[in-house]
């Protein structure tokens, strides 16, 4: 169990920083960039280029922020329950987004990257949507193993 509560620690503190991250990129580059009609005819998204990436900073949020949740849920109930089952899908459903949108995010924008910052935003990408499927493993075997302590408990 302490190594749970370490992650769930860490998972917090990487939550917070990315919060501050995200309102900095909000308040320093979406805002302005959104009021001013700011063209940028160097990037592919042109004006929305910030928005996106902060909107793909919030799907990393959320699904770091649910999986954060879910260890939460078994700090409290125990490793089989149903609130960090629930917890773990919605986080790996949002990180898989993240990866997904990562990657057509490096597509759109793959002129103006040079080809190793491309193969390591890619690999990133899927990185990121194989922890996310592995979050849905994981919900998997906690539900599995509720149904087994179930039945076990009602054997005794």
């Amino acid at each position: 169990m302490k190594k749970i509560r370490l992650l769930h620690r860490f998972l917090a503190i990487i939550n917070i920083a990315l919060i501050v991250l995200l309102f900095v990129i909000l308040g320093l580059l979406v805002i302005p960039d959104l009021i001013f009609q700011k063209a940028y005819t160097d990037k592919a998204l042109g004006t929305y280029n910030h928005l996106i990436i902060f909107l793909r900073g919030l799907l990393l949020l959320v699904g770091l922020f649910k999986t954060q949740q879910g260890l939460m849920a078994i700090i409290r109930n125990g490793f089989y329950n149903t609130i960090s089952e629930l917890k773990f899908k919605r986080g790996g459903l949002f990180l898989v987004l993240f990866g997904i949108t990562g990657i057509i995010f490096n597509i759109i924008t793959k002129q103006e990257l040079e080809l190793n910052i491309f193969i390591t935003n890619f690999i990133e990408s899927i990185f990121v949507i194989l922890v996310g499927l592995g979050l849905f493993i994981l919900a998997d075997f906690i539900k599995s193993g509720g149904i087994l302590k179930e039945e076990n408990d009602l054997t005794i």
